[in-house]
């Protein structure tokens, strides 16, 4: 696997913590037996072999060369297309617009005046595919199982009861005020309790998913599976197209299959896009990568010494972001804004102050705040803390997340400059997970993704609710604990005023900018190529409706929405 953050993960409920949805791959020819049968199965199922006036969509979403018959929508080994697509969410929030979402399952979610609970309205006629309907029973045990079955609730929303008031109705209870946490209870998946009740929901594999989606699981294989559309869906006149396929796909057949037309939806990161992709077929092909995270420089500040704020600022002055957006990324997207929200998802929610700043590259200011700060130069050139510790220290991550090499490679030439050594080493993406979630670390690289609103992003990356007994996180990487930082966030949540959450987020971003609690490098976009051979309609610059990338669990449905068959 080949990857820039946000990561292309199994298929899992949003806004669970982690390095997030995304891929990238570097081009290269097929080679090797895999290569050709992923690239045969490919070919022999593409729309020449199917109904010409109604092709399928290929799509690629899934970093898997061989794939396991798993479609629980809360397993970590989930396949693409299980969450949205067979189990559907009670409203489709997307980043591009989180003001204005879909209501999908629900109707309507209101919440009380205070904010402590919501009631939430089910749509009627919607029937799951073995004909059981679907009913606010199903809603109740669905958020029951988010509050009893952790391993369900990776977005930690704060479910404190469910029940069910009427034949349509269920109202939902949270441990305090809980406005902020509307997208999150909107995207979370309604599953038929009838099947889910008789399951260890956070072990179980589902070969055979039975959901109410407008899709449905028709073939598998280990390097294909194939969905068609669910035409007992309550909104089926609005999905045009007929059949899903999800070939496996190895990096270098990806890239063989994308430049020979053979893929029509994908999501993976291919350098020298335009020549080698668009230019190809310039009527049909092209790429839309919006910022939807950051990529950051992550301390751990449980370390004494990484608390030094001089010695985080000095490092920050010594860092080219435009070099490393130019050299890891291709200019394909721009450096990191100093608040570390991307641009242009959330430029909106910027704080006057900030906006049209950069980060500051000064190295000879930051010389200047080392040596204030004590950091001396020894000999070989490397500076040393007051207590000896010399600022040499390995900087590990995935071995193969080829444009995080490529960015810590930069960086390291960057800060040795300064006097400031962060050797590259790669590890296996279970090693460095491992040391990532248990502070095993002085330096290392994470993700964070954006969320609805800049409220996910900043409680994902500085949140002291991460924080545990026995010093392991699955989110704010860096540990981060800060009592004013935690006051915003809660008072973000405390009142569903536009303004009063706006001056929340403004104070957070003058932590991130004054206190640096961790140093975004690049932008994370949201990969997306498309090509209009045969269905047209995708989200584009000029038509920003949703997150284009196929492996983003509920801007997928708005996709699919989209689409309509091409006619030139």
């Amino acid at each position: 696997m080949t990857s820039l953050g946000p990561h292309i993960e199994p298929d899992r409920q949003p806004g669970a913590s982690s390095p997030g949805p995304g891929r990238r791959a570097v081009l290269g020819g097929a080679s090797g037996a895999l290569g050709l049968l992923a690239t045969t199965s490919l070919a022999g199922c593409g729309p020449a072999g199917t109904d010409e006036k109604n092709p399928p969509l290929r799509i690629h979403a899934n970093d898997a060369t061989v794939y396991q018959p798993n479609f629980n929508p809360y397993a970590p080994t989930a396949l693409q297309g299980a969450s949205g697509l067979i189990y559907e969410p009670l409203m489709v929030y997307t980043a591009m617009d989180p003001e204005h979402p879909l209501p999908w399952v629900a109707e309507a979610i209101e919440f009380s005046e205070d904010g402590t609970s919501a009631e939430i309205t089910v749509r009627e006629g919607i029937v799951f595919t073995d004909d059981h309907p679907l009913t606010a029973e199903d809603v109740e045990y669905s958020l029951l199982m988010l509050r009893d079955k952790p391993a369900t609730n990776g977005s930690a929303l704060p479910v404190t009861d469910a029940r069910k008031t009427g034949e349509r109705t269920v109202k939902v209870s949270f441990d305090g005020p809980a406005f902020a946490h509307a997208p999150t209870l909107g995207s979370s998946y309604v599953v038929p309790k009838h099947i889910f009740s008789t399951l260890d929901v956070e072990k179980d594999a589902i070969e055979k998913p039975v959901g109410s989606g407008p899709y449905v699981l028709d073939r598998f294989s280990a390097q294909l599976y194939t969905f068609r559309r669910n035409e007992k869906h309550w909104a089926v006149q609005d999905f045009a197209v007929p059949e899903l396929y999800y070939p496996s796909y190895s990096t270098e057949t990806f890239n063989t299959a994308l430049q020979a037309g053979e893929i029509d939806w994908s999501g993976g990161f291919v350098a020298n896009v335009d020549k080698i992709f668009v230019d190809k077929d310039p009527d049909h092909r092209g790429y839309y990568y919006p910022g939807l995270g950051v990529v950051n420089l992550t301390f751990n500040l449980e370390k004494s010494l990484w608390q030094d704020l001089e010695l985080r600022r000095g490092i920050s002055l010594a860092i080219d972001r435009q070099q490393i957006a130019d050299i890891a990324m291709l200019g394909y997207v721009g450096p990191p804004h100093p608040t570390a929200l991307p641009r242009p998802t959330f430029e909106q929610y910027i704080s006057e102050r900030y906006r049209g700043k950069e980060f500051e590259f000064d190295p000879e200011k930051a010389e200047k705040v080392l040596d204030a700060a004590g950091y001396e130069r020894g000999e070989d050139g490397v500076r040393t803390a007051k207590d000896g510790t010399r600022l040499e220290f390995p900087l590990q991550i995935p071995s193969g997340f080829v444009d995080w090499v490529s960015v810590t490679q930069v960086l390291d030439e960057q800060l040795t400059k300064i006097g400031v050594k962060f050797s590259p080493q790669g590890v296996s993406l279970e090693s460095w997970t491992e040391k990532r979630n248990a502070g095993k670390f002085d330096v290392t690289l994470s993700t964070v993704s954006a969320g609805a609103s800049p409220w996910f992003m900043y409680r994902s990356m500085l949140s002291g609710e991460h924080r545990s007994k026995d010093g392991s996180v699955l989110a704010n990487f860096q540990r981060w604990y800060d009592e004013d930082t935690d006051t915003l966030l809660g008072d973000f949540t405390a009142t569903d005023d536009e303004a009063e959450q706006q001056k929340c987020i403004d104070g957070i971003e003058d932590i991130v900018v004054e206190k640096l609690p961790a140093l975004p490098l690049v932008t994370a976009p949201n990969w997306f190529n498309y090509s209009t051979q045969y269905w047209s309609g995708f989200p584009d610059p000029d038509h920003p409706y949703a997150l284009g990338a196929p492996y983003s669990p509920v801007d997928r449905i708005l996709v699919l929405r989209g689409l309509s068959r091409t006619t030139d």
